[in-house]
């Protein structure tokens, strides 16, 4: 019984991310929010809301975009300013690296590195409960070992995809502030 809960938490816990919507808007505060359920946006910011179908596919397509125009110049790309862009007022003036804002580098960092976070304390977690196997089935403990490459396989992809937004941040000349 142990196994089959532990199988469909490890099974849960990547269905939600493999086709994963991400909503995403910005409050009154200026604050970015994120969500991959439209009913937890607040109804007066719904009809701002972008959708992505996941920032990894971004991250993934603005590395394919900055290696094909990095071809061309090693040196990274302009900050541009979005002011003077009508009925924006302070919002307008944030600079833009590769077509993203400061906030948005931030978040999606913060995304990646919380999820690379949670993924090595459940490598932990599951490798302790492998420490000891005396009072475990032989079941069990083959759905632990699958649970943990599963894990692993995952760390190693949110590794690569964390690699892909550090090149595409420094090929946008993102400051280490927003990284």
């Amino acid at each position: 019984m142990r196994w089959l809960l532990t199988i469909c938490s490890v099974t849960l816990l990547f269905a939600g991310t493999a086709t994963a919507e991400t909503y995403i808007w910005e409050d009154a505060n200026g604050t970015v929010n994120f969500s991959e359920d439209i009913s937890r946006v607040p109804k007066k910011y719904r009809k701002k809301v972008r959708v992505r179908s996941d920032v990894s596919q971004e991250t993934e397509q603005s590395v394919a975009a900055a290696e094909a125009g990095g071809a061309k110049s090693s040196s990274p790309a302009p900050a541009v300013s979005d002011a003077g862009k009508p009925g924006e007022g302070d919002e307008g003036k944030r600079l833009r690296y590769g077509g993203k804002s400061g906030d948005e580098w931030r978040s999606e960092f913060a995304y990646l590195k919380a999820d690379l976070r949670s993924t090595d304390d459940q490598i932990a977690e599951l490798n302790g409960r492998l420490s000891d196997t005396s009072r475990m089935s032989r079941l069990d403990y083959l759905n632990i070992q699958s649970s943990l490459k599963s894990l692993q396989l995952h760390r190693a992809e949110v590794g690569r995809k964390l690699d892909a937004l550090g090149l595409a941040a420094t090929r946008a000349g993102v400051p280490a502030e927003y990284r």
